[in-house]
């Protein structure tokens, strides 16, 4: 709490800025009207404090005061300005408040002598001038009663920020400004009404979640009005909170409106054929495993034979989301039986594919006279490279 007033505005080298600074707690309470404002009901309590020391001003005071005050929020997630469910709101404020207080003085040290401020800048135990007086120093402890407990009406001005964590936990940033109606919280009743501006940084949990504002409430979103409550699809997650809207009535999602995938493999459980399928597996359409010894049955009953290019684009046609190099290893743990076949059962015309020399054509001599094929560094032919597929299926 930071106070402004007429002690404390004539300050000499030896009080710095900061010295008036006091610790301040606050509770508050807020609830959300609708979508442009909030109610907020504070709790202040804390102490005001003021020191000058120069040649023609020597006052001090420090001021406990308990106050409350109602405020009208006006969020910047209202739909206008910004979106609903920010991660970093800013709000202003502006409230009435009731305080009381009472201002005292520290005019005496710890040994009851009362401070005589000198024309040199001392602090001495008697009066200017007097002969036999000493140098002594303020303990800061403010010990005496300046004026009976009095109160006040006040007018908050905020402004702050809201960071939000989660649905239930926030942050708040603030900055309140406090107008007075009286000019004696110093005890100087002079000039204008005292001020004091209250800085905090305080944590809020919602008993309620974000989006639940009670019944008909509405939120901008997207330039429309939208009902918070509204379940198009029925899934028993809100439209705003959906990330899967359309979902078919019946089916079981998860907090965020879309389908369970229970073994996490690409394919929702209504939709699943194989609901428990080993992780990491690659799967069909229906969620079924690929059996490797099918893909290369399929792969070879179904490619045009007179097109590489079609045979590789029936495979991410009928596998999507399925890349080639799957297929690939999928072939290899099919077929690659190095040393069973003997190596006269090759065709003279694919010998040279063979690179290891171990009677069988493996994926990865496949895949080499393909690619070599493509680069031009190959004698096939695409009728050879297509002949030489057929003959790898059949191996």
């Amino acid at each position: 709490m930071s106070y402004f007033g007429n002690v404390g505005a004539a300050k000499s080298s030896g009080v710095g800025s900061f010295t008036d600074i006091r610790p301040g707690f606050n509770l508050n309470i807020e609830e959300r009207l609708n979508r442009v404002f909030a109610l907020a009901m504070n709790v202040n309590m804390g102490h005001l404090s003021g020191n000058d020391h120069s040649p023609t001003d020597n006052l001090n005071f420090e001021t406990k005061l308990f106050q409350g005050d109602l405020n009208l929020v006006f969020p910047f997630d209202n739909g206008f300005i910004m979106h609903k469910n920010e991660g970093i709101v800013p709000y202003i404020s502006i409230g009435i408040g009731y305080m009381t207080f009472q201002p005292f003085g520290d005019l005496k040290d710890a040994q009851g002598r009362t401070y005589y401020y000198w024309a040199d800048g001392s602090i001495r135990n008697l009066p200017q001038s007097t002969p036999g007086a000493i140098r002594i120093n303020r303990d800061y402890v403010f010990e005496t009663s300046l004026a009976a407990g009095q109160s006040t009406l006040t007018i908050p001005l905020g402004i702050g920020f809201k960071l939000n964590f989660n649905d239930h936990f926030s942050a708040h940033l603030n900055a309140a400004y406090d107008l007075c109606l009286t000019n004696k919280i110093d005890n100087v009743n002079t000039g204008s009404n005292d001020k004091y501006l209250y800085t905090s940084v305080s944590v809020h949990y919602a008993f309620k979640r974000k989006n639940d504002e009670g019944p008909g409430a509405a939120i901008y979103e997207g330039g429309e009005v939208v009902d918070a409550k509204t379940d198009s699809d029925g899934d028993g997650v809100p439209d705003i909170n959906d990330q899967c809207p359309g979902t078919p009535k019946g089916v079981v999602v998860d907090k965020h409106g879309c389908p369970v995938d229970t073994d996490g493999d690409g394919v929702p459980d209504y939709l699943d054929k194989e609901p428990n399928t080993p992780k990491g597996t690659p799967v069909d359409e229906h969620g079924v495993s690929i059996n490797f010894n099918d893909v290369a049955k399929k792969a070879k009953a179904q490619h045009d034979a007179d097109s590489i290019a079609a045979f590789l684009d029936h495979w991410q046609t009928t596998h999507p989301g399925v890349a080639i190099t799957v297929l690939m290893d999928s072939l290899q743990k099919a077929h690659v039986s190095p040393g069973k076949a003997p190596k006269n059962t090759i065709p003279a015309d694919f010998q040279s594919v063979d690179k290891n020399g171990d009677g069988v054509i493996s994926v990865a001599e496949l895949n080499q006279a393909i690619d070599d094929f493509f680069n031009g560094s190959s004698d096939l032919t695409v009728d050879k490279i297509n002949k030489l597929i057929d003959y790898f299926f059949e191996q």
